[in-house]
């Protein structure tokens, strides 16, 4: 799936799928409403996808995301409800782009799921997967992730992302910083302390990846949010935010988790806040 945000295409690629306890997704949401939604197993589990975004505009390759690449054991993958593989590198072919040709990958902040791609195991040790590219990680995201402090740290592994700073591709940002033109950065808090949204923005287009703000569409919804955000008044103060923006520019927004939405536009609605439209299923 692809779009052209001016001059930037955009492309919306698997970093796998995953199962996933639903009662942990929707939070205090109940179950007869959520389930509505999105079925589940026999073990309460729904099926989630992990979307990453490539996007290139003849000057830069970036990457928004990496998936939960190939590090993890037997065990921890069918802990996980893992599909075989890691989708990330055979999507990455089929649309032309090889793992040394991206510069630049952004993390929406270091959960297994989101930076579990990031690194790679290579015969000489862990290292990142993409030889080329500096990694920008929020810096409160990277402060929280290797203190120790399980009030904040819990979600993390560091051979996701203690290489990158071994190895001085890592560069730590900051709210509304720029990465490249075009290209910032916001961090959302919520989530985790230090989660970042990405924008992108060309010829009075755009496209936000909120992350695990709003994980699926149905997290477009205030009240909506996942029982691992740290700060669920923040998350629902946020969605207000970034929808609203993206609402009055007609942004794109991609649904991170969400394997049948991977991407829409969304519009005001008078009763619900918030509403998904132009939904590219």
């Amino acid at each position: 799936m692809n779009l052209q945000i001016g001059q930037w295409r955009i492309d919306i690629l698997s970093g796998g799928e995953f199962l996933h306890d639903g009662g942990v997704l929707y939070g205090v949401v109940p179950k007869s409403i959520w389930e509505k939604t999105q079925p589940v197993d026999e073990q309460n589990r729904v099926h989630l996808a992990m979307q990453c975004v490539l996007a290139r505009n003849g000057t830069h390759t970036i990457l928004v995301d990496t998936g939960h690449g190939d590090k993890l054991s037997p065990l921890d993958r069918k802990s996980h409800g893992l599909m075989p593989g890691w989708a990330l590198r055979e999507e990455l072919i089929r649309v032309g782009t090889q793992l040394e040709d991206i510069d630049t990958v952004i993390l929406s902040h270091l959960h297994w799921d989101h930076s579990g791609g990031a690194t790679s195991k290579f015969p000489s040790g862990i290292g990142p997967t993409f030889p080329n590219a500096t990694y920008y990680v929020n810096r409160q995201e990277w402060a929280d992730a290797v203190s120790g402090d399980i009030t904040v740290s819990g979600g993390y592994v560091e051979d996701d992302f203690l290489p990158l700073e071994a190895s001085g591709k890592l560069s730590l940002v900051d709210h509304l910083q720029e990465i490249v033109p075009g290209v910032q950065v916001l961090q959302t808090g919520g989530h985790t302390r230090g989660h970042q949204a990405v924008l992108i923005r060309s010829a009075n287009q755009g496209l936000l990846f909120p992350g695990d703000i709003a994980a699926t569409s149905a997290h477009i919804r205030r009240m909506w949010c996942t029982s691992y955000d740290l700060d669920l008044a923040r998350t629902r103060q946020v969605k207000a935010e970034l929808f609203g923006y993206a609402a009055d520019h007609s942004y794109w927004v991609v649904w991170n988790h969400d394997k049948d939405c991977p991407v829409s536009k969304v519009e005001r609605h008078p009763k619900r806040e918030f509403m998904v439209v132009n939904n590219t299923r």
